[in-house]
């Protein structure tokens, strides 16, 4: 029989498409029953009743995204609180949970001491904890979290094969993931792509990824077409149709690249900088409103276009991937990978 899960899930009030992919990707990797299980929303306060619907489930899953801030209970980020965490009598995993630090704050960034003694209360519910990446892995063992282990995003693994491929499609198709903030890296990366004959697609996850498509270009002789919606029906056909992705979104480009789509990551924190460290891929750092050069960008299109750097990766995909499925093992968490 099927586990009966609670979700703690970010995505029922998300203002980013990309908390879609993430939660699609937990479910496909999680066998559970689909009529039982339920989801709770972790930035809002609970509802009356809800700690007695969580505690007859099976276990919690808290389903990735960036949830551990320096200061973590605040609305729009966390409101289960304490005293809530400690009536809850199941398993409470954390599955992918990410942390976002900005350049500098290697060796400054940590939690405050309220949070502290929050996610040692969430990690005293589970036998091991999944950090998505790590600088985030770190944190928490420089906060006293001894139980946690580095497995990546479980957006990686939605493919639920054990070992990558590379899958390069011929269409002209290119998906940028775009950031408000990097308007002129845009630009120089739409126009080198339209030189190549390929056909740039915006694919946004925010309302403010638009600007990029709506305002900044009117001088573009080729229209950029541009995909907002909270539904990932559409964004998955573009991982089935286009070539791959390039830009800075985390699980955006993440989501192609588990489908084996060529990408290309460009990073303003730690999100996507310590995920491609690990994963060895080639990731270009620069914080918002600041003008990579151009010939870098250039660089970065071509290598994109010829999408011959992942060997390292595949290597390192087979280990997390491992380590994902142990993960699993060790929460007694009933799961679809191989």
């Amino acid at each position: 029989m099927s586990q009966a899960i609670a979700f703690i899930n970010p995505k029922l009030s998300t203002s980013n498409v990309g908390d879609y992919f993430i939660e699609d990707s937990v479910k496909r990797l999680l066998n559970y029953d689909k009529e039982k299980s339920i989801d709770i929303d972790p930035r809002k306060p609970l509802n009356p009743g809800d700690i007695e619907r969580i505690n007859n489930c099976d276990a919690a899953v808290i389903v990735g995204t960036n949830l551990w801030y320096r200061h973590i209970s605040k609305p729009g980020r966390w409101m289960i609180s304490l005293d809530e965490l400690k009536q809850i009598k199941i398993p409470f995993i954390p599955l992918g949970v990410g942390t976002t630090q900005h350049r500098g704050e290697e060796n400054t960034f940590q939690f405050d001491n309220e949070t502290i003694t929050l996610l040692s209360e969430i990690h005293s519910k589970c036998n091991e904890s999944s950090a998505r990446d790590p600088r985030t892995y770190e944190t928490l063992k420089k906060a006293g979290i001894s139980n946690v282990k580095m497995t990546g995003c479980p957006t990686l693994y939605r493919s639920l094969q054990p070992h990558w491929s590379l899958n390069k499609k011929v269409t002209d198709d290119v998906v940028i993931t775009a950031r408000k903030g990097h308007n002129k890296n845009i630009k120089t990366i739409i126009n080198e792509l339209i030189s190549h004959g390929k056909n740039p697609i915006i694919a946004a996850q925010k309302k403010n990824d638009l600007y990029c498509a709506r305002n900044s270009f009117p001088f573009l002789k080729q229209k950029v077409n541009s995909l907002y919606e909270f539904n990932i029906a559409p964004y998955q056909d573009l991982v089935n149709n286009a070539y791959g992705a390039i830009g800075w979104r985390l699980h955006g480009n993440m989501f192609h690249l588990a489908h084996g789509n060529p990408t290309m990551f460009f990073a303003n924190c730690s999100r996507c900088l310590s995920f491609s460290e690990a994963f060895d891929l080639p990731c270009i750092y620069a914080e918002d409103k600041e003008i990579i050069k151009k010939e870098i960008l250039i660089a970065a299109v071509e290598k994109f276009l010829d999408a011959n750097y992942y060997d390292g990766f595949k290597i390192k995909y087979t280990q997390y991937y491992q380590e994902m499925k142990n993960f699993l093992d060790n929460n007694n968490l009933e799961h679809n990978l191989k």
